[in-house]
């Protein structure tokens, strides 16, 4: 372990729910990082299927590094990862999410913490990167998630999620801003979230084109890889159905209750945002929707979106 990194802490929170064939593994994936000083607080959704200690087949000196939380009810998958943010306290140094059934490189979180440390460290900052998709026994490479080149910014975030949870690494003052909005009633995703809250009170946002996570494509997957004519066309019918649309509801309606925790520049584009979709003039709904500059990190996407935002389905 790099000695510049020695005093820090890293909290992975990792959301479980009848995840039992695979914790294993990640977790194992979890204490074999090349970064050693984590603690891993395991927030059990109330599963269906009995998990404890013992199931845990890892070394005894290991579990005083684990804790494991067994939800009353079941939260939903967005809210368990955010609470679970603000019930591990706040004397960790960076706080990483983690699904069940992912394996990490060795260097993820090395790399999370080097590029969340340089420069100016005293700034809200979350870091991500991009995944490997594997084959449900995780032996077989199958894909890989998209590169994005473009900066990631607020007015990305309103429009796109390039912040995979499995990735995220973030520094204690961006939990800061996140937690304070756990208690919000509905969220889309944790992890769409924390790119919008965190970016949005201007946070930077890192993304890191290589990819530190195996990720484990099977039946249990909540989402799964987003490439593919397959998973286009879901996201089509996705679009058609309204879903995108409910989804900006939800989002914004979130934005609006923490309107205060938002920069000046972030509250305008969001105002111009929320004007586009509620005009009913195509004319001044495209001026606000350019004025915002809300974009898609694809030029296809962002026209794709264009046209749903003037067939109001965004």
């Amino acid at each position: 372990m790099n000695a510049k990194f020695a005093n820090h802490k890293v909290a992975v929170i990792l959301g479980f729910y009848n995840g039992n064939n695979f914790i294993e593994e990640q977790v194992e994936s979890i204490f074999n990082q090349n970064f050693k000083n984590i603690d891993i607080f395991i927030f059990d959704d109330n599963s269906k299927i009995k998990f404890e200690f013992k199931d845990l087949k890892i070394n005894n000196n290991k579990k005083p590094k684990i804790k494991i939380t067994k939800r009353k009810e079941n939260l939903g998958y967005a809210k368990n990862f955010l609470m679970g943010l603000e019930e591990v306290g706040k004397e960790y140094d960076f706080y990483a999410f983690s699904d069940q059934d992912d394996i990490w490189e060795k260097d993820k979180i090395t790399r999370g913490i080097e590029a969340l440390i340089s420069k100016e460290s005293k700034f809200p900052k979350l870091y991500c990167s991009r995944t490997s998709y594997y084959n449900s026994e995780c032996t077989k490479v199958i894909g890989s998630s998209n590169i994005h080149l473009k900066k990631p910014t607020f007015a990305n975030a309103l429009l796109q999620n390039i912040a995979g949870g499995n990735t995220i690494l973030m520094n204690n003052l961006a939990r800061q801003i996140v937690v304070k909005t756990v208690k919000a009633e509905n969220f889309i995703s944790h992890d769409w979230w924390c790119y919008q809250i965190i970016s949005g009170a201007g946070g930077e946002v890192i993304f890191d084109k290589h990819k530190t996570v195996r990720y484990r494509q099977h039946n249990y997957n909540l989402i799964g890889k987003n490439n593919g004519f397959v998973d286009i066309k879901s996201r089509i019918l996705e679009f058609l159905s309204g879903k995108v649309k409910r989804w900006s509801d939800i989002n914004l309606e979130n934005l609006l209750k923490y309107r205060y925790l938002l920069t000046k520049d972030n509250i305008e584009i969001l105002e111009n945002f929320i004007k586009a979709r509620r005009s009913r003039n195509i004319l001044k709904k495209l001026n606000y929707f350019y004025k915002s500059g809300v974009f898609r990190q694809s030029k296809k996407e962002t026209i794709i979106f264009t046209i749903g935002l003037i067939l109001s389905m965004i």
